[in-house]
């Protein structure tokens, strides 16, 4: 089995077990899927990293952009979207699945909506149901903060969880067991500042405002819709710390629209071809994901496209 390890323009260097393996090529397609399994390049996106989970497949390491940026690719690592999203520690989040759980997922309790988000300043820092409009919205907010965490009552998780088994066992044993020191419940909302080390009299004015809100169906802060303003009336309360949860990189590696790599001046890097994930430069810093399965066509035009006009380049060679 061959590992890649190096671009050249006429093909590459691979690392067998017999060793290193020459292959000449008079043009080079890299098919590879993204930067979402490596801290170092996730925290150049400027993302942090601590208590990172990850969603993406383990052979996710951007090996494909690093080759491309050996080759002296035009590097759009920082202008391409990541896959970001949250979760809460103390909440079941094994395996690579967390996105599609009903709790702990992408779509459920620590993406917001009827929550309420405060940062290591207890204060509101954006609109909670932000998702609305790009479920990763509700990530990109949070790199403008240094922590960010979720305020929610016993009422708002059960709207959140209806129709779902066991959920309040689930929120049980999470409390009880508190993984990462990342969730705990309160009969009071002015008690939760302290597990947090966050300003009491700042985070309780924060929550009493927002009642406030919700009570008068408007929101003064964020504008949030009517729909998600739930008063928390009645405990017991429950705040959470929100870390980053990572399902796959977008893009990441300049190229033309006959998907060969350019370089940073845009020129043409002869014979070397880009196809698939670290190619899907069509997105800017957010992934579209309106447009469902729009990075799986990318994914099967930029492979069939550079393959075709790989195929114009050689033939051009003579």
């Amino acid at each position: 089995m061959f590992k890649l390890t190096a671009v050249l323009e006429k093909g590459v260097y691979a690392k067998s077990p017999d060793g290193i393996v020459k292959i000449n090529a008079k043009a080079t397609l890299l098919c590879t899927g993204g930067v979402g399994h490596s801290a170092e390049l996730i925290e150049k996106q400027g993302w942090s990293t601590k208590n990172l989970h990850y969603c993406s497949m383990p052979s996710n390491t951007g090996d494909g952009y690093k080759m491309a940026m050996a080759a002296g690719a035009k590097d759009m690592l920082v202008e391409s979207p990541e896959f970001m999203m949250n979760y809460i520690m103390a909440l079941p989040h094994e395996g690579v699945h967390l996105y599609i759980d009903p709790i702990n997922g992408f779509m459920s309790l620590p993406s917001g909506g009827p929550t309420v988000f405060v940062d290591q300043d207890g204060r509101r820092f954006v609109n909670e149901n932000a998702k609305k409009y790009n479920l990763l919205y509700q990530r990109m907010a949070m790199q403008s903060v240094k922590n960010a965490y979720e305020v929610f009552n016993q009422d708002i998780y059960d709207r959140i969880t209806v129709g779902i088994p066991d959920a309040d066992k689930v929120l049980a044993q999470a409390v009880e067991t508190n993984e990462g020191d990342s969730l705990y419940k309160e009969d009071n909302l002015e008690d939760l500042a302290k597990h947090f080390d966050l300003p009491q009299d700042v985070l309780t004015k924060t929550l009493n405002d927002y009642n406030k809100f919700a009570r008068q169906g408007k929101d003064e802060e964020f504008a949030k819709d009517s729909d998600n303003l739930i008063p928390m009336e009645e405990g017991p309360y429950y705040i959470a710390r929100l870390d980053p949860s990572n399902l796959i990189g977008v893009g990441g590696i300049g190229s033309n629209r006959k998907f060969e790599a350019i370089d940073p001046n845009f020129n043409t890097i002869p014979g070397l071809y880009v196809a698939g994930m670290d190619s899907t430069m069509q997105y800017r810093n957010v992934y579209t994901i309106t447009l469902g399965g729009s990075a799986c066509a990318h994914n099967v035009n930029s492979g069939r496209h550079a393959a075709m006009n790989a195929k114009d380049y050689i033939a051009s060679l003579g």
